[in-house]
């Protein structure tokens, strides 16, 4: 029976249906797996040697996780121990990658709005997250292929000290200082759901929210009302677009 630890955030839907996935798999393939859940903590608060001590404890053969690239995955090589790295920051060279074409369905989101007849575009997301920083670069190019008068803007949340950073009142600011009719892709369901509670935040804007399902690359755009040029931000109830790929 092979023992393969789960490494990661279990609060996202992401993670959880890699998990799903995996089980999945396991079981179309007759294969016995033993799957165990290790949260993040773990390696948060005694560094990556506490993770491949407990590997080797559990006698693992492979171990998936999420991993910061300071992370000296080598060790679970050299104890025996298969590493496979789920997006995350940067991808690995070392070792496997759980990724997907990232750049691909920003060029996607762009020409699903292109095709609605938008002609300004932003994006929203994290900096120096590459899942992000590729949907944005193929996003951005998009835009511009299709027609250098269209215009973009771009707002990236930063990250201090491995944790992402919010900051609602640059994006209220941003979000009033774009052209309208706007088209917004986020980078994922957590942004989308920060350009929500934004708009809920500004006052006499004539800004309303509420709920829709797009495609995952899409997930918040905004729109003209039909009887004004009020806005009206949509965010995707879809589960986290990342596809999963090694």
């Amino acid at each position: 029976m092979a023992r393969v630890i789960f490494l990661t955030d279990f609060s996202e839907e992401y993670a959880r249906s890699i998990l799903l996935g995996i089980a999945r798999y396991a079981k179309e393939t007759g294969q016995a797996w033993n799957l165990c859940k290790l949260p993040l903590s773990i390696r948060d608060k005694f560094g990556i040697e506490a993770v491949v001590e407990w590997a080797k404890r559990m006698k693992a053969d492979a171990v998936i996780g999420q991993f910061y690239n300071t992370d000296n995955v080598d060790l679970f090589l050299q104890n025996g121990i298969i590493a496979v790295a789920q997006d995350f920051k940067k991808r690995f060279t070392t070792i496997p990658n759980i990724t997907g074409p990232h750049r691909l369905a920003g060029e996607m989101g762009a020409e699903y709005f292109i095709k609605k007849g938008f002609r300004h575009f932003a994006f929203y997301g994290v900096r120096g997250i590459v899942w992000s920083d590729e949907r944005c670069q193929g996003f951005r190019e998009a835009v511009a292929r299709a027609n250098p008068a269209f215009t973009f803007s771009a707002l990236h949340n930063n990250s201090q000290n491995d944790l992402w950073y919010y900051d609602s009142t640059q994006l209220i600011i941003w979000l009033q200082s774009l052209p309208k009719p706007v088209a917004i892709m986020a980078c994922d369901d957590n942004q989308a759901y920060h350009i929500t509670e934004a708009c809920m935040q500004i006052e006499g804007g004539g800004i309303s929210a509420f709920r829709t399902t797009l495609p995952s690359w899409a997930s918040t755009t905004t729109k003209p009302s039909a009887s004004s040029r009020r806005l009206t931000f949509r965010r995707s109830t879809s589960p986290s677009s990342r596809a999963a790929t090694t």
